[in-house]
């Protein structure tokens, strides 16, 4: 049993007269590891956003199986954690969370964007800056090849919720050719209806498909020391977090095979220079702005990676160091 279960089983026992507030108490503990285990990426996408707000995720709570008291004191719980936090850190949506998720942070803290009647809210706002900050990444990747505009360009997408149907979107319009694969068959069958010429590929295989440009824009850890042998593209760009899963190994693999890696977070930005921008009052056409600076961002990891000798990885993780240690952004 980890640190945390001992914890909790020690709260339990210490008052068992109060089962429900005991149990409460300890879900919150046990959530404030997941929280932390957030940080680091959340942090280092906060350096893409011309402001001094963190950033970090409630995507670990938000299993659609949980029933909905269990999911609303979750995110109870978290809100809870960024309220001692004092302002440190911000959350707001990401992968599976809603407004609603949201609503039930801001009942125990202010430091959350993304709720009810808020523009991030709107229209799916935040998921749409971050596939568009995808997009964006994609398109610096290619012209980093040499390669002009997306036309005629395959590029396979996994996983199409919000962010990458969204991406889809984007990339349709500049004329790419899509492959698309997600667990769920009607978001698939709905890209193939909306994206003429897309065409359908094996969730568990997609990521070996034929293809320029692979964007793993599900969960994690997709691209393993295993499937990293299988890619057949010469860019990995996507919005998923955490997309590699030993990260050093699988990431000198792909430096050798002459795969470029474009790192998820600076990708991934879009969603929280949407909600830093809009913290300091910005509408949606200057956070589009905003957003698009990622291909500068982007450019310098490959510079310093060309510099340096090293993988785009390590290139975006000491440019990101150097912002957080100066205590300011470029």
């Amino acid at each position: 049993m980890d640190e945390a279960g001992e914890a909790n089983n020690g709260i339990i026992a210490e008052n068992s007269e109060d089962e429900t507030q005991t149990r409460a108490q300890a879900q919150a503990q046990a959530q404030d590891k997941v929280w932390m285990d957030t940080t680091k990426d959340g942090s280092f996408s906060r350096t893409q956003a011309d402001s001094s707000v963190n950033g970090t995720f409630g995507e670990g709570l938000a299993d659609p199986a949980k029933n909905k008291e269990i999911r609303a004191s979750q995110f109870r719980a978290l809100g809870r954690f960024l309220e001692r936090l004092q302002g440190r850190f911000v959350t707001g949506l990401d992968l599976g969370t809603t407004a609603a998720d949201m609503d039930q942070i801001r009942v125990e803290t202010a430091y959350v964007t993304d709720t009810t009647g808020s523009l991030g809210a709107q229209d799916d706002f935040t998921a749409d800056m971050t596939a568009y900050g995808v997009y964006i990444g994609i398109v610096t990747s290619l012209r980093h090849q040499g390669v002009a505009d997306l036309q005629g360009i395959p590029v396979a997408v996994q996983g199409l919720g919000k962010v990458g149907h969204a991406l889809c979107r984007y990339l349709h319009a500049a004329g790419a050719r899509l492959i698309v694969a997600d667990v769920v068959p009607e978001r698939v069958q709905r890209a193939l209806v909306q994206f003429s010429g897309a065409i359908p590929a094996d969730p568990a295989r997609i990521h070996a498909a034929d293809c320029k440009v692979f964007a793993p824009c599900a969960l994690g850890g997709v691209i393993t020391p295993a499937t990293v042998e299988e890619l057949r593209c010469s860019i990995v760009a996507g919005a998923a977090n955490n997309q590699l899963s030993e990260r050093q190994l699988v990431a000198g693999r792909m430096q050798a095979r002459g795969i470029l890696y474009a790192p998820d977070y600076v990708l991934s930005a879009g969603g929280i220079i949407s909600t830093a921008c809009e913290l300091q009052g910005a509408g949606p056409d200057l956070i589009r702005q905003k957003v698009a600076g990622i291909a500068g961002t982007l450019s310098k990891v490959f510079a310093e990676a060309a510099r340096s000798g090293i993988s785009t990885a390590d290139a975006a993780d000491r440019l990101a160091e150097a912002i957080l240690e100066s205590g300011q952004n470029d």
